[in-house]
């Protein structure tokens, strides 16, 4: 499954808690990276939305809070068939459903010289019916 969206600034809060030892072991540990400090921000439409919501429950992982942190569902994807990272979807957070938080081991904005406004592509290997 393909989700396409364009990428958008967050808040700097990802970056607090990608840097937070609780998740960076866990993401090591479930998806055999420790994420860079910081997500990616991907703005999709409603029928990204849509499409996200009809996944199954069973393709997530998830990685439970601790100390007054929340748990975090993922699930794998490829960044513009370039890059493995992961959707994340905090339980706790501020986000619309039309913001999706994608990590990776690298810096993406630096290392694919990527800018606020450019097109996204996420690739999710799960069908839908």
């Amino acid at each position: 499954m393909n989700i396409k969206g364009i990428l958008v600034s967050g808040t700097g809060k990802g970056t607090y808690f990608m840097s937070q030892k609780i998740y960076r072991d866990q993401i090591k540990k479930s998806l055999g990276f420790r994420p860079f400090e910081g997500t990616l921000n991907i703005k999709i439409e409603e029928d990204e939305v849509e499409k996200i919501v009809k996944i199954p429950e069973g393709k997530f992982g998830i990685i439970p809070g601790k100390k007054g942190f929340g748990d975090v569902k993922f699930i794998e994807a490829k960044l513009n068939n370039e890059v493995n990272g992961a959707i994340i979807f905090p339980v706790k957070t501020h986000h619309k459903k039309d913001i999706l938080e994608f990590i990776a081991p690298q810096n993406l904005r630096k290392s694919l010289k990527l800018q606020d406004g450019d097109s996204l592509t996420l690739n999710i290997d799960v069908k839908i019916l």
